[in-house]
């Protein structure tokens, strides 16, 4: 994934905008399983369809954009 669905992320200036896929799918994966857990084992896949359906391009608009200012910060800090 090297541009984000985000087009105010591609104006922060010297971001080298690459984004991992799989671990954004991992993520992703380990924040529905978390949501499903609350519910009974026979209502679970039918919850984590609805979740997807309900958040899932939110949910990689909100992970790109931490993915990128964190590491914008990581390249603007100075390290000591």
């Amino acid at each position: 994934m090297n541009l984000p669905d985000d087009p105010t992320l591609r104006l922060l200036p010297g971001l080298e905008i690459s984004f991992s896929e799989t671990k954004f799918l991992r993520q992703q994966v380990a924040e529905i399983e978390a949501y499903v857990e609350r519910f009974p084992w026979d209502e679970r896949e039918l919850r984590a369809l609805a979740w997807i359906e309900a958040n899932a391009s939110q949910y990689r608009q909100q992970w790109q954009i931490r993915t990128a200012t964190s590491r914008h910060h990581r390249q603007t800090t100075p390290q000591g």
